[in-house]
């Protein structure tokens, strides 16, 4: 009795786990950005950042983040950089605000390395004009640029990342 009610139910949702969620599950097939971005984030009040423009750059290498404060100081940041500050950075820091923001964008295929996995905010832009241009002109670049390319999914998660980016 002790067998059917309880060993059975278990042994089957531990084999419903392993299909699931476990080993071998193939390939996925991902769109990787060729070309980059160059992304204006200004502060439109205290530590609240929105995106002014995205422009394309023919080398994803060739991204930045320009971040624009209302004192009118400016900084500039590389990929690599931003990619550094999100990671070792709060979500909620002053310090990853500009770049969480930019993340919200067509920016954050670039930080993610690969086209889907999140989708574009238009609240990120500091109005529906900037958005309209970012959409028709450097994301649309953006994603007709992109290539295939297919990696192995294996291990417990399938290799998804559950970092997020927004706020």
């Amino acid at each position: 009795m002790l067998c059917k009610h309880l060993i059975f139910p278990a042994l089957f949702s531990v084999g419903l786990g392993f299909f699931l969620f476990g080993c071998g599950l193939g390939d996925e097939t991902i769109q990787v950005p060729t070309e980059g971005l160059i992304t204006t984030v200004t502060e439109v009040s205290p530590d609240d950042y929105k995106i002014a423009s995205e422009e394309s750059v023919d080398l994803v290498e060739d991204s930045r983040i320009i971040v624009e404060k209302m004192s009118g100081a400016r900084d500039t940041f590389t990929l690599e950089q931003a990619k550094l500050i999100t990671q070792v950075s709060s979500d909620t820091s002053a310090v990853s605000r500009p770049f969480h923001r930019a993340g919200m964008g067509y920016f954050g295929f670039l930080m993610l390395g690969r086209m889907g996995g999140h989708s574009v905010n238009s609240g990120a832009y500091v109005n529906n004009g900037a958005y309209n241009k970012a959409s028709n002109t450097a994301g649309s670049r953006l994603t007709n640029s992109a290539r295939s390319t297919t990696r192995s999914r294996s291990g417990f998660g399938g290799g998804k990342s559950t970092r997020s980016f927004g706020g």
